[in-house]
């Protein structure tokens, strides 16, 4: 298992004096990372660290769907050093277009269902020029990042979605899980997870059902409250993405949307999680 994962297998959140902030995916949009990491005061406008002892969690999918997901993870890279120097931290969750980046990195012309994998990467959204500058870094940081964290009572994963269940009951299992398909050879396995990852809104079915499934889930953790991104928010509630500058709470308040849907034209939002 990646450091990263073990160090946030189980963790807890800052005191009361500080704060955790969540960015929803990214997707290669480098400017609008920035333009929130400043606005907050996370960092300068020489993108050093400002933000002292305080956290920052990335819910995963720098890549894909915009033009700069490499410069994305670099800044997040950069800012994790600089933050850990401080005493605060800055991390991120494995998303399935890490996932994907990783997959077509490692497999490129291999073939699945008669189509190369990089061909397939690139229909899911893949962008040549990062394809470019992916190098070894950027894997290395990917095969540390947990697919689940636990912060007091709020369980963190990138999608909303009940694949994490087909990869474990706990969240260290989950998290080995996905740390031992990053080794993975086979291709079909890799396939598979990211097939899982097609599905979206899983806990927000009509008639109560996906606030019961939302709360099954969480039990099955050890956790009372689930934050996620994957499914842009203007999607979700059939919305214009401009209007979207907040987080999305539904199911009975049990689920927390943090995707504003930056690459569909939302200006995207920090979260500050509750104390």
């Amino acid at each position: 298992m990646g450091a990263n994962s073990l160090k946030y297998a189980v963790t807890s959140s800052p005191g009361d004096s500080l704060a955790t902030y969540i960015i929803g995916d990214l997707h290669g949009h480098i400017t609008d990372y920035t333009r929130l990491l400043i606005a907050q005061g996370l960092c300068d406008d020489k993108l050093r660290w400002t933000g002292g002892e305080h956290v920052l969690w990335q819910i995963g999918d720098f890549f894909d769907r915009g033009p700069s997901g490499v410069a994305c993870m670099d800044l997040t890279m950069s800012l994790q050093a600089q933050a850990r120097d401080a005493g605060g931290d800055v991390n991120a969750l494995l998303g399935n277009h890490e996932l994907m980046m990783l997959c077509a990195h490692r497999f490129g012309d291999r073939q699945f269902n008669g189509v190369t994998v990089r061909d397939i990467w690139l229909q899911w959204g893949g962008i040549a020029s990062d394809e470019a500058g992916f190098g070894k870094a950027h894997e290395e940081f990917i095969r540390g990042l947990p697919a689940m964290v636990r912060l007091d009572t709020n369980l963190l994963i990138h999608a909303d979605a009940m694949l994490y269940v087909n990869h474990g009951i706990t969240l260290d299992s989950v998290n080995a899980s996905f740390s031992a398909l990053l080794e993975e050879e086979d291709l079909d396995a890799w396939m598979a997870t990211l097939n899982g990852f097609g599905e979206h809104m899983a806990f927000s079915g009509p008639n109560m059902s996906g606030s019961k499934r939302a709360g099954q889930f969480l039990k099955l953790f050890g956790a009372g409250r689930l934050i996620h991104g994957h499914t842009p928010i203007p999607y979700a509630r059939g919305v214009d993405a401009a209007g979207v500058t907040r987080a999305w709470e539904y199911a009975d308040g049990l689920c927390v949307n943090v995707d504003g849907g930056i690459y569909m034209g939302s200006p995207g939002f920090v979260y500050q999680l509750d104390d």
